[in-house]
């Protein structure tokens, strides 16, 4: 194999690997932010379900755009990778202390950002 080819496909493998971790960041968000809006729909601001709601949405949102900067290769995509990811672990751990995310949604919300933080880390140490 040709320095060409092994360069062509180590972009193609950095491509596919992109859009694999910037799906799995999408359908975190997707499943979180939906769980953290229908809160709005059956409680109001009483509760601690509206308010769990109201900070899991925006941490949602930026998790969301993070992945599609990610996936559009975006400079800042990786800084933002990360912060996303902190912002989501932290979200998932209040909701999840105050008793209002379930262990099917933590659980995704904890691999799905555990798996962001991990590549955006890795990437930004190793780009250094």
């Amino acid at each position: 194999m040709t320095r060409r080819e092994q360069s062509a496909t180590a972009q193609a493998h950095r491509r596919t690997t992109r859009m694999v971790v910037a799906v799995v960041m999408l359908v975190t968000a997707a499943v979180v932010g939906t769980g953290a809006a229908l809160e709005f729909a059956y409680f109001g601001p009483e509760s601690t379900q509206f308010w769990v709601g109201v900070f899991t949405v925006p941490a949602s949102v930026f998790f969301a755009v993070a992945a599609l900067a990610f996936w559009r290769s975006l400079r800042a995509a990786r800084t933002l990778v990360v912060i996303a990811a902190v912002l989501m672990l932290a979200a998932t751990s209040a909701a999840t202390r105050l008793d209002v995310m379930g262990p099917p949604a933590t659980l995704l919300a904890v691999i799905g950002s555990l798996v962001a933080l991990e590549f955006g880390w890795r990437r930004s140490i190793h780009s250094t």
